[in-house]
């Protein structure tokens, strides 16, 4: 690895880390695309296109105002901890497995580090993708519309909702950025954290942080900025703007792989 180590190095992260988790892949997105099938099914008659699929399965129980009325979000769960497992299962087997090989072949523990860091955006950022596109498919298929355009459904049932009008188009970039930019910044605090305690208490305490932001309010948790119904979009009270997201998960995830990057540097490895 003398020669551009780094980049040898997050290529390898890449490609292990679809040969390692090759079958958890395939066994999420074929549980995205049933979930979007029975939607889409449920949908059919009610006049819709996928985006009223995007809406129903990505979106969150919105703000309670008494602990009677929490409904838990399920789909929004299954999403967000099913991304934070794959990027977290990878994560700790391969520090556990091959971090000691891969510090000696690169001879650089901040290459090392680096490398871990740029996959955990770039992995997080396919698998959205890869999560849009699988319900996108599944479910014009299902609608026999592929138009993202303002459906009969649209109008008539979400668009009552919103306090701010945006297009189809606009609400479905709100979903996926949010859901990116929670996700980048979740798993760069299991990659932190992963170093100094075992991953099992680490995803627990992750989720347990994330959870809260189902029954909470505060706009200062992590978790809360892929919740599309606690956007401005469908509540003004609290002012929470994908401007406010995309800032302050940017601010906290460069504090947070900083901060990893040192302490990595100075922990007891080859």
């Amino acid at each position: 690895m003398k020669k551009r180590p780094m980049l040898k190095l997050f290529f390898h992260d890449f490609t292990y880390g679809f040969s390692y988790g090759k079958h958890k892949y395939i066994v999420f997105y074929s549980m995205i695309g049933l979930l979007s099938l029975m939607i889409s099914f449920q949908l059919k008659p009610l006049g819709s296109n996928s985006i009223a699929t995007f809406f129903l399965l990505l979106k969150d129980n919105g703000y309670i105002k008494q602990l009677s009325d929490y409904q838990v979000p399920f789909y929004w769960d299954f999403i967000q901890f099913s991304v934070l497992f794959l990027i977290g299962d990878f994560l700790f087997q391969d520090i556990e497995n091959k971090r000691i090989y891969l510090l000696l072949r690169s001879r650089s523990k901040s290459h090392y580090i680096l490398s871990k860091i740029f996959w955990v955006v770039v992995q997080n950022i396919l698998i959205y993708i890869g999560l849009f596109t699988t319900i996108y498919i599944i479910s014009s298929l299902a609608l026999g519309d592929f138009s993202l355009g303002k459906s009969p459904y649209f109008k008539q049932n979400i668009v009552p909702l919103m306090v701010t009008k945006v297009t189809p188009g606009q609400l479905l970039l709100n979903i996926l950025l949010g859901f990116i930019i929670t996700s980048v910044l979740l798993s760069s605090i299991l990659l932190l954290f992963i170093q100094f305690s075992p991953p099992i208490m680490i995803f627990f305490g992750v989720i347990v942080i994330s959870s809260i932001s189902t029954f909470s309010s505060i706009k200062w948790l992590p978790a809360i900025h892929s919740m599309i119904l606690k956007r401005d979009i469908f509540n003004m009270e609290h002012h929470l703007t994908l401007g406010f997201s995309i800032i302050y998960c940017l601010v906290l995830y460069a504090f947070v792989t900083t901060f990893t990057f040192f302490v990595f540097k100075k922990i007891d490895t080859p």
